[in-house]
């Protein structure tokens, strides 16, 4: 199986495929696989794979059992890993082959040559690309490979002591096996937070960001439009190809119809988020229970597709379902015919993936807390029917000739390049939105201001007092609309509950126009032209305040979104009538490829769609088409489903 990239996605054998996958360990074998070989069980499980129509597994070469003191593979253990993947080329799968598997399932386990796990240290980094040279060269040529993975989640073996010294081994490896095979992909297979995940920073050295999502939140369809948000912040505006290597839930944690729901759920927002392929975390579960490390580990016992005993549980039949509609979609052209529909991109913050001088919030707050905003700002585009990604701040020159509305939310500090190359595409005709923070839920960052471009780009003065922290928002606030915004009309007003101590700007209007104001007469929200654009500016952190919110559907803030849409003359022309659900558009010749995925329960719905789609041809899903008139679709959504249709334009 060869497996390449194709710009923004891999390629399989020269065409998109999905590379729908497991993660695999043998149901009856679990970790002990191959201390205690047993093939006619691997095979079984292999054609179990075959019968759900699984394209992908990953599979961990457990490094007590497959190398010894020196870094060099085991014989009778590449034995084995041969006639495993004899198997997987016969059944048309493609294994991608993990070597550093130091941590798997709650538990450390020890690397051979590397003693102590000290992985950074020059002599483990040599054992470590001999074990590498010498699986790659037995099996560069083998039709079961797809792929080859530095790790399982390394970073909780051992953290590394600086992103130099993470990616100096992440250097070696890709080396080492570039150096023999450039057939197959390469990836680091790391916690979603280290530096062996982050896009700018590893982008020349692997394939594809492979992060490792286990989210849970306090709202269910927050938390499944958080695994669309986290594929766009890994491709950074498609600079590198995303597969969702591990994502799942214990059967033990929640019960089997939730879990086939979620993993529909996210199946189809990985499809639809233009990821190469997902993982599911496993396949199947164990019926070995003392086994360590499920033993002081239950919910472990319980990932799998199927069951201890070998049953199908509703999630296998989700994942069956899925596979047979992906063979319909990728025939229609994804990704070749039909190309992803994108008018804004969303800020990371320039500190996110490296230092900036004395400025420190990168390591101060962490990848997670950094990135909430970015996430929020990329969940309400998509309910509010815009097309988004992400793009790392001084990246952005890449795509600013590519986008409509450029989104920086939720905003501390930006560098003054990017404030003036913002103002140069509003000027041009570009939209910019930008919401501000000083500080929230006990980070402050006092000694900063967001901007010097006050006047210039956004029509204001900051008005604070000098030495203050700024203006508190806590508890009830209430927006009043001073003149027509969107769907929003003048008088109406929205109430906003703020979920945590944050601190913001005060301004006064220069020239700019105030849409709304809060109940103390503050301008929230001004627009400001300038050129053919228009720069908006929000003082409440909207985004940071949806994603901390205990309720973030009810105060209607992906209505701002919209309203911006319309405010600035973008959008897709489709959304769907409830904010639960979101549509993600690949326009094409004469129609476009729809993918609608209902984060909410089950509902009825309206699909809006542009004026000028004449008919409406469903490829497949969950969903039910219940009518179709011009502009309008009326559908039956399921909870957590998905669906893809053609809109077919006059």
């Amino acid at each position: 199986m060869r497996v390449e990239r194709c710009g923004p996605v891999l390629c399989v054998d020269g065409r998109f495929r999905f590379l729908l996958g497991v993660n695999y360990w043998p149901r009856l074998l679990n970790i002990r696989m191959w201390r205690d070989w047993d093939e006619e069980a691997i095979r079984r499980d292999v054609e179990e794979m075959r019968r759900l129509g699984l394209r992908a597994a990953r599979v961990f070469l457990l490094n007590r059992d497959f190398g010894g003191a020196d870094g060099r593979p085991l014989p009778n253990a590449l034995e084995k890993l041969r006639r495993l993947l004899d198997m997987f080329a016969e059944a048309r799968i493609g294994a991608f082959v993990t070597f550093l598997v130091g941590h798997m399932s709650g538990e450390n386990w020890p690397i051979p040559w590397a003693p102590g796990n000290e992985v950074y240290r020059p002599e483990a980094i040599e054992g470590t690309c001999r074990f590498v040279e010498g699986v790659v060269k037995a099996f560069a040529n083998h039709p079961g490979v797809a792929g080859w993975i530095l790790s399982n989640e390394l970073s909780l073996v051992k953290e590394a002591g600086s992103r130099d010294e993470a990616l100096a081994l992440l250097r070696a490896f890709s080396a080492t096996v570039r150096s023999i095979d450039r057939g197959h992909v390469v990836s680091s297979g790391d916690v979603p937070w280290s530096p062996l995940q982050e896009t700018p920073n590893i982008r020349g050295l692997v394939d594809y960001a492979g992060p490792h999502l286990y989210l849970y939140d306090t709202d269910s369809a927050r938390h499944g439009y958080r695994y669309g948000a986290a594929i766009e912040i890994f491709s950074d505006a498609g600079a590198l190809p995303v597969i969702l290597e591990e994502f799942g839930f214990s059967t033990h944690q929640y019960s089997e119809e939730s879990h086939a729901r979620f993993i529909n759920e996210v199946l189809y927002t990985a499809l639809a988020h233009g990821a190469s392929g997902a993982f599911i975390w496993c396949f199947s579960d164990f019926p070995h229970e003392s086994d360590p490390p499920y033993e002081w580990r239950p919910l472990e016992l319980g990932f799998g597709l199927l069951r201890s005993d070998g049953s199908p549980k509703p999630a296998a039949e989700a994942v069956k379902r899925f596979a047979e509609l992906l063979r319909r979609v990728e025939d229609l052209g994804l990704h070749t015919r039909f190309r992803r529909a994108v008018e804004a991109s969303v800020i990371i913050p320039f500190y996110t993936y490296r230092s900036w001088g004395t400025l420190r919030y990168g390591s101060e707050l962490g990848q997670r807390r950094i990135l909430k905003p970015v996430e929020g700002a990329l969940i309400l585009a998509a309910a509010a029917g815009i097309g988004a990604d992400a793009v790392y701040e001084p990246e952005l020159e890449r795509v600013l000739g590519e986008r409509s509305l450029v989104i920086t939310p939720s905003t501390v500090v930006a560098l003054a390049s990017t404030w003036r190359r913002l103002l140069g595409f509003v000027e041009r005709g570009g939209a910019l939105y930008t919401s501000l923070l000083r500080g929230a839920d006990g980070f402050l960052a006092l000694h900063e201001s967001p901007t010097h471009l006050w006047r210039e780009l956004f029509g204001v003065e900051n008005v604070l007092e000098a030495g203050s922290f700024g203006k508190r928002l806590r508890g009830e606030a209430e927006l009043r609309f001073l003149k027509g915004f969107g769907p929003f009309r003048a008088g109406d007003s929205l109430r906003i509950s703020i979920p945590v101590e944050m601190y913001t700007y005060r301004v006064r209007p220069v020239d700019a126009e105030v849409i709304t104001v809060d109940s103390e007469g503050d301008p929230v929200l001004t627009v400001a032209r300038r050129g053919r654009g228009a720069a908006i500016l929000s003082t409440v952190p909207i985004e940071l305040v949806f994603m901390l919110g205990e309720d973030p559907w009810s105060p209607g803030l992906h209505r701002i979104y919209e309203a911006i849409a319309n405010e600035v003359g973008i959008a897709t022309g489709y959304r769907v009538s409830t904010p639960l659900a979101e549509v993600q558009v690949y326009r094409g010749e004469g129609a476009d490829l729809l993918i609608l995925v209902n984060h909410g329960r089950d509902t009825e719905a309206v699909l809006r769609t542009p004026r000028d789609v004449r008919r409406l041809e469903v490829v497949g899903g969950d969903a039910e088409l219940l009518s179709f008139a011009q502009g309008e679709a009326r559908l039956r959504l399921p909870a957590k489903g998905g669906w893809v249709a053609l809109a077919r334009r006059s």
